[in-house]
């Protein structure tokens, strides 16, 4: 049986929701990130199931190997670079709702990401949270 776990995200710096009732990927609401790839500026909508790498594109193109630059749609600021990918790409962070943050690499197709938390608890209360299971 394989485990879901569903993150839901907020803007590291406007501190709103990042979540998308109106786009659903894998059953679930999105993760709407404000997307630049070259000129054109669009949207970006990922699965909150972490280790999908389900998404969908409004807006900008789906040119896999091209790097994207991340934004909040609500405050339109960049998301702060926390590392660069073994693909040589920045990763961004984006603050979980739950404590922690998921990294998550800008180029497109690359498929490096992780959940990072600073206290063990809150790791311990987004798996808690999931259903009745303590997983989804």
């Amino acid at each position: 049986m394989t485990h879901r776990i569903k993150i839901s995200v907020k803007c590291p710096h406007c501190k709103k929701s990042l979540m998308d009732k109106n786009v659903i990927i894998d059953d679930l609401p999105s993760i709407k990130l404000e997307a630049k790839l070259g000129e054109k500026v669009g949207a970006i909508y990922l699965s909150q199931e972490y280790g999908s790498y389900h998404k969908k594109f409004e807006g900008v193109d789906d040119i896999i190997g091209a790097v994207v630059v991340f934004s909040c749609p609500h405050c339109h600021e960049p998301f702060p670079i926390t590392q660069i990918c073994e693909c040589k790409a920045p990763m961004i962070g984006i603050q979980l709702e739950v404590g922690g943050m998921i990294k998550v690499c800008s180029r497109n197709g690359c498929k490096r990401h992780a959940l990072e938390f600073e206290d063990i608890n809150d790791a311990f209360m987004l798996l808690m949270r999931q259903d009745k299971t303590g997983l989804g």
